[in-house]
This record gives C-alpha cells, sequence and structure tokens, in this order.
C-alpha cells in the first residue's frame, strides 16, 4: 500500500496563468437552458440542477484589436482554458456528473456531439452570465465587469449542483 500511495501529490499542481482567473459559477437562467439544449441534445436541462461555469482570464491586450501579438496571447489563453477545463470536466464525470465545455475555436461542444448550434465568446447568450457584448460594427466584443475588454472567456456546463463539493474542490485546486 505505500508503494501505491507513494505518488499522490499532496495538491494539484498550478497550472500557470490561473491567478489571472475568475471563475463565475452560475445556476443556469431558464432562458439559457433552452440554449444550452440546443447545444447538448443528449442531455435533459429542464429538471434538477443545471450550472454554468465561466472562466474570465485577464489579458494585457484589449481583444477588440488585431495584432500577432494579441492573436498568439488569444491562442495562450485558449490553451489555458482548454486545460483547466479539462481538469473540471474530468473530475465531475469521476464523481457521475455530465460535464463539457464550449470549444473556444469551434463554438461547439468539446465533447459532446456536433450540433449546428454553437456559442463563441461573443456570443448574446453571454449576457444571461452577467457580460456585456458590444458591437463595434465590424465585430463583437465581450466585456468582463472588472477586466472590459482585456479578457479571454471560457464557459463550461454540468448537472452538477452550484454548491457542489467536487466542483467547488475542482475550480479551488486550479486557483
Amino acid at each position: 500500500e505505500s508503494s501505491v500511495c507513494a505518488d499522490l501529490l499532496d495538491e494539484f499542481p498550478k497550472i500557470l496563468g490561473m491567478d489571472q482567473i475568475q471563475f463565475g459559477v452560475h445556476e443556469t437562467p431558464l432562458l439559457l437552458r433552452k440554449e444550452m439544449s440546443d447545444l447538448f441534445p443528449q442531455q435533459n436541462f429542464d429538471n434538477g440542477p443545471f450550472t454554468t461555469i465561466t472562466y474570465s482570464q485577464k489579458t494585457e491586450n484589449d481583444m477588440s484589436k488585431w495584432s500577432e501579438e494579441i492573436e498568439e496571447e488569444r491562442e495562450l489563453k485558449m490553451e489555458r482554458f482548454v486545460q483547466a477545463a479539462k481538469e473540471i470536466c474530468a473530475r465531475l464525470k469521476e464523481d457521475g456528473y455530465f460535464a463539457d465545455f464550449i470549444d473556444p475555436c469551434a463554438g461547439t461542444p468539446y465533447y459532446g456531439a456536433h450540433t449546428n448550434t454553437t456559442m463563441f465568446e461573443t456570443d448574446e447568450k453571454f449576457r444571461l452570465l452577467g457580460f456585456r457584448i458590444e458591437d463595434l460594427g465590424c465585430c463583437k466584443v465581450i466585456l468582463h465587469p472588472e477586466f472590459g475588454r482585456h479578457v479571454f472567456v471560457g464557459c463550461i456546463v454540468t448537472n452538477a449542483g452550484k454548491n457542489n463539493p467536487v466542483l467547488e474542490e475542482a475550480l479551488d485546486d486550479l486557483v
């Protein structure tokens, strides 16, 4: 037994940049449940708990602009989000919950079946989770209440309740 437990870590290793992250844990509003049902048709979100977790990572650059530097930063933030989202989903799935996240490149479920419904970072659905979406004419940009346009936003969904201890522990371990 001692040889099996010898490799256990005292704490989860930190993912680089997690000190710049804010998680928002939301009981999914009714209007958003319908939209999410289209994204995840195999799930029944009508009854029981359904939680949407927003992942907001502060950026150095204003994400409403474009340059090589901004594009590189955006790609790095996306990689960090995917790494964190995979960890959160794995923890929840391990305990028997449904969990998936929106692939930031495709706007579709990362693990789930492909549908024609999408949810990109500038989607109006994010208004229901406390963000503002600004239409600049040429494009839209998401605004975080604290970070403004200096933000990358990701989205994770689960049927674990908002105050579920597995969810709380996974989020605490990451930040």
